[in-house]
């Protein structure tokens, strides 16, 4: 993705919200508005969305990005790599389709 929007926060956000069948629904039928909205805030234009939903006779292999070799990482990806979270404090709302960790500043 983008270091404007970490992976990891879509991958979780939307793992928790799968079992909610509207949101699966919703999820599948337009996932880049779903994201959206769950960030409140657009994705950058030059991020595309693929889904693929596993069957029994169906599986996939994500493979992942790999950066090129001599490309720097942005300060926020640095942050990440070194653990430091900055001292930011998160807190899980409670219940229901929807629900994802919120900065509490």
């Amino acid at each position: 993705m983008t270091a404007e929007v970490p992976r990891k926060t879509i991958e979780e956000f939307i793992k928790r919200n799968l079992k909610f069948p509207e949101y699966l629904a919703l999820f599948l039928k337009s996932p880049r508005t779903m994201i959206e909205r769950q960030l409140n805030k657009p994705l950058p234009p030059d991020v595309e969305i693929t889904v693929l939903q596993e069957t029994p006779n169906t599986v996939y292999i994500v493979l992942p990005y790999e950066v090129p070799t001599g490309v720097e990482l942005s300060d926020e990806d640095l942050e990440h790599v070194a653990g430091g979270k900055g001292g930011n404090t998160y807190t899980c709302n409670v219940e229901g389709a929807g629900m994802f960790n919120t900065k509490i500043d």
